[in-house]
């Protein structure tokens, strides 16, 4: 009875987590188109996810076991005490060498699931770190292509009145003058 309600709340755990971080795969799907790397960080997030409640399962399993089998022991002690023979000192012995067994796996599972975690805590900071970098990226593009509609936009108004279109000068190209010299060689050559 313990055991189905550890389940339920293992189970009912994963899926506040799950409403907590709601997994919308349509916008994943674009992500892969564009983002090949982040997706595969997404994805790697959720494999560790699963992986992680299916350990946080088997933890609450094996604490279970764990509390059955100091129960046993418990009242293995009271019957080794009202009844002293050698067939119960061996059944106690192996009860207790099974419960440091069980103990040692379980100390290795949680610091399992504690790495687990970690890396979990690591791969959100990069995605986080990506799509920031990503959102950047993208307000840089969409700034240089309103600078080159507005650009059009009044070479096609200053056309339609009539005026010739005079284009800005590019600082960091070559600038010529009349003969079609360089200005920036010409400055050296005069010094």
């Amino acid at each position: 009875m313990q055991r189905e309600l550890l389940k339920e709340r293992t189970r009912c755990r994963a899926l506040e987590e799950e409403l907590e971080n709601p997994m919308n795969v349509h916008r994943w799907r674009r992500l892969e188109a564009s983002d090949p790397s982040t997706y595969e960080l997404i994805q790697k997030i959720h494999s560790l996810q699963r992986r992680l409640i299916t350990k946080s399962e088997e933890v609450v399993e094996k604490e279970l076991l764990l509390q059955e089998k100091e129960k046993l022991y418990v009242e293995l002690k009271h019957i080794l005490a009202r009844q002293p023979g050698p067939e119960a000192a061996e059944q106690l012995q192996i009860y207790q060498q099974t419960l440091r067994q069980k103990t040692k796996q379980l100390k290795a599972l949680s610091s399992e699931l504690n790495m687990y975690e970690s890396q979990e805590q690591e791969y959100k900071y990069e995605i986080e770190r990506l799509a920031h970098e990503l959102q950047n990226i993208k307000n840089k593009y969409l700034t240089q292509k309103r600078k080159e509609q507005q650009c059009r936009e009044k070479e096609r108004s200053l056309a339609q009145v009539g005026q010739s279109v005079i284009l800005p000068q590019r600082s960091d190209g070559p600038r010529f003058t009349g003969g079609g010299f360089s200005l920036k060689h010409a400055g050296n050559i005069a010094t």
